[in-house]
């Protein structure tokens, strides 16, 4: 399915009106911090549950969901205990299944097949199946009441898939849209045949009317599709095994036929889930949305993104501007099983342009992070959709100028950029590698100093070595630009904070030379913050798909700058005179520069004037700061400016990528980038905070692009008063 715009759309609009989703749960994590019902922060006392039958089977210690009040709690707790989601949280949590390690996939399916139950309670008699009810038939045949269950489901495997398939695309021919109607529910695609059966014969076992290249890359290793087949067989069967046991019911589970609904639904959710973010954008949800939301398909340059309205609904609908590409067929009624969402709590989803959209043209959303080469985002798309992406971004030959830039390498000899696939991939796992020392291990350290040589030299160098013993220049090196660059900037912005609070916690009564290192430490994690923003700014030039990646990279790095200016390391052991500056007059003030204002409409940040205008002024605002910044990293001195790469292209290496780079920003009179000059500390104040307030502005209006000025959004559109007057500050 696909959906169009009934209108010319311009950038920045909404599409749709908040839409309700057909079910949600909160992720494992965020139980005891977030409300279950409206996701919103609990508050000190939060509410349980209205207790509506006894959970004999609960164990103690089984984690419960819990409310910000009375209301939400009365809304939300029948759906839970009589979902079976109380008995699956206390199977999970005694006897955790091998598959999964996050419950919330499970719970969710549970409440959506609880909702389509009572969707469908008034169905009629159908033919009966072991390990059903009356309206778990009606959902699985979808619709056709006289077709026989047992011609689709009677199959074990790929092989006895086979044997019916030349009947089933004989079948097809001939019959009516209800007939086939099978494969959705409330008109969502389950996607079981391909998720269970296809991928363990692709070349044999091609889905009817299946379009995909068969000579893409995919994740199809023998391994993967087990586990993906044992993933879902084990959570099928714990679904099963809870719904019994809320039943009263006999809750052995043994063989396959036994959880067939619970197989297709959770099916459905692993192919049309969404992930609910927060408003930091941590994710502390998952949801399913109907046919309005989820027959928006994919494009890797899509033309429109998504964004959550939190806490209870209100009365204000706009009207949507997106319709399904064609009828379906048949009446969204006649068989009961088309389906919006009609809650009036939970995270409701809005639809929003970020490119202009001409009427009758298709809307699209990503299902990846677009930040990944093509081959990275088709695998991650096979996995978990098992689709091969075919938009304009990926058939696109030669490859786009952003695909070239996400993997582009650069070395001292030429021919060291045609290297080998185990060359890359060796690369790759040691990145892996190190960041995992931060996120897996919880080592800082380690992983700043294993990130910084692999940036700086291609790949590791003992700290132990003395320069003369140490290792041979490498043949291989990572553009700025390249995917792996960017994971480790954002990993490193992290760490570096995370270092420096580590090091003032551990010596509660620092001194001097501690609190340098953390101050250095904090810098350095800021110049991080402000390369990500400056990277991905210079890809999202050539792709303005990226611009809700931008928008927060601009934000971050804002906020980290004037926290940086605003710290107490000045009075500590820099300028004690910096804190005594006039930040309130800074908001105010007009750059005569970019003219960056408050009022661009979103339409405006079309023109690549304008944009570029904005990035040469904060480029010429950072060359003030940026040899401060980066004074401690070996890396970041190799960058002359992070916001204005043309120095790229007459650097002493060879590149297998066309740079498109404009010609400097940076005037001349301009204080000069050399690692190592020491400014005034008093401008360099004033100019963190020039650049900060630059960085959030310039967000904040990206941000409006595809978040609007919704009081729901408010983390998006950074009130930089309240940053400036209220940092976060770091000691």
């Amino acid at each position: 399915m696909e959906m169009r715009a009934v209108e010319d759309i311009a950038i920045g609009r909404d599409l749709t009106p908040p839409l309700p989703p057909l079910a949600f749960v909160l992720n494992d994590a965020a139980l005891s911090s977030h409300c279950s019902a409206c996701f919103s922060t609990l508050p000190p006392h939060p509410f349980f549950p209205t207790l509506l039958q006894n959970p004999s089977h609960v164990r103690k210690n089984t984690p419960t969901p819990l409310y910000c009040s009375p209301l939400c709690s009365s809304l939300d707790s029948p759906r839970h205990f009589s979902s079976g989601e109380s008995y699956l949280l206390s199977l999970f949590c005694h006897s955790p299944p091998s598959t999964w390690d996050n419950s919330s996939d499970l719970r969710l399916s549970l409440r959506l097949l609880y909702g389509f139950r009572e969707h469908l309670r008034d169905c009629s008699v159908l033919p009966s199946f072991p390990g059903s009810t009356t309206s778990e038939q009606r959902l699985l045949l979808g619709g056709k009441k006289d077709y026989p269950f047992q011609q689709i489901q009677n199959v074990e495997g790929p092989d006895d898939y086979l044997e019916n398939k030349e009947e089933q695309r004989e079948n097809m021919k001939s019959c009516c849209h209800d007939e086939i109607v099978r494969e959705r529910i409330a008109g969502l695609m389950t996607n079981r045949e391909r998720l269970i059966f296809e991928a363990t014969k692709k070349d044999q076992f091609q889905g009817i009317n299946e379009e995909e290249n068969p000579n893409e890359n995919r994740d199809d290793s023998s391994e993967s599709t087990e586990s993906v087949l044992e993933r879902i067989r084990e959570g099928a069967a714990l679904m099963a095994k809870a719904r019994r046991m809320c039943l009263n019911e006999d809750e052995n589970v043994e063989k396959e036929e036994e959880f067939v609904v619970e197989e297709v639904v959770l099916c459905l959710v692993l192919t049309n889930a969404v992930e609910v973010q927060d408003r930091s954008g941590c994710s502390i949800g998952v949801a399913v949305y109907g046919t309005s939301f989820s027959w928006i398909n994919h494009s890797c340059s899509p033309n429109a993104c998504y964004r959550f309205s939190m806490g209870l609904e209100n009365n204000e609908q706009p009207r949507s501007r997106i319709v399904p590409a064609a009828k379906t067929g048949h009446s969204e009624n006649d068989n009961g099983l088309m389906m919006e969402g009609q809650h009036l709590y939970g995270p409701r989803i809005i639809v929003r342009s970020i490119k202009a959209v001409e009427k009758g043209k298709e809307v699209t959303i990503a299902y990846t992070d677009l930040l990944q080469p093509k081959e990275m985002r088709q695998a991650e798309l096979w996995l978990k959709y098992r689709f091969s992406c075919c938009c304009q971004r990926c058939v696109a030959v030669p490859k786009t100028y952003l695909d070239c830039a996400l993997q582009a390498l650069s070395a001292v000899n030429p021919d060291s950029c045609k290297s080998s696939i185990n060359e890359i991939e060796k690369l790759t796992q040691s990145f892996g590698d190190a960041i995992n020392d931060y996120l897996s291990l919880g080592d800082p350290r380690s992983c700043c100093m294993k990130l910084e040589n692999l940036l700086s030299h291609g790949h590791l160098i003992d700290e132990l070595l003395e320069p003369k013993e140490a290792k041979s220049p490498p043949k291989l090196k990572l553009q700025p630009f390249h995917h792996l660059s960017l994971d480790a900037y954002t990993t490193l912005a992290s760490a570096y904070k995370v270092q420096a609070s580590d090091l003032l916690a551990l010596n509660s009564e620092a001194g001097s030379q501690k609190l340098e290192q953390a101050f250095n430490m904090y810098k350095t994690s800021a110049a991080y913050s402000l390369l990500l923003a400056g990277a991905v700014h210079h890809l999202y030039m050539f792709e303005s798909a990226l611009v809700a990646s931008v928008a927060n990279f601009w934000i971050n790095a804002g906020e980290s700058l004037l926290s940086l200016a605003r710290s107490s390391f000045w009075d500590s052991f820099l300028n004690p005179g910096l804190n005594h500056i006039e930040f309130s007059s800074f908001p105010t003030q007009k750059c005569n520069r970019c003219c960056l204002t408050d009022t661009f409409e979103p339409n405006l940040m079309q023109s690549e004037e304008i944009k570029r205008r904005i990035s040469n002024c904060i480029a010429k605002e950072t060359s003030h700061i940026w040899s401060m910044l980066a004074s401690d990293s070996r890396f970041l001195r190799l960058i002359q400016n992070p916001i204005d790469f043309s120095w790229l292209a007459s650097a002493e290496t060879s590149t297998d990528l066309q740079l498109h780079v404009a010609e400097p920003a940076v005037e001349k009179g301009c204080l000069p980038l050399k690692a190592g000059r020491r400014c005034n500390e008093d401008q360099v104040g004033m100019n963190l905070i020039e650049v900060g307030i630059h960085c959030l502005r310039y967000g904040k209006l990206l941000s409006t692009i595809c978040y609007g000025l919704s009081a729901e959004m408010n983390y998006y559109t950074t009130d930089y008063r309240e940053c400036i007057n209220n940092p976060k500050v770091l000691q």
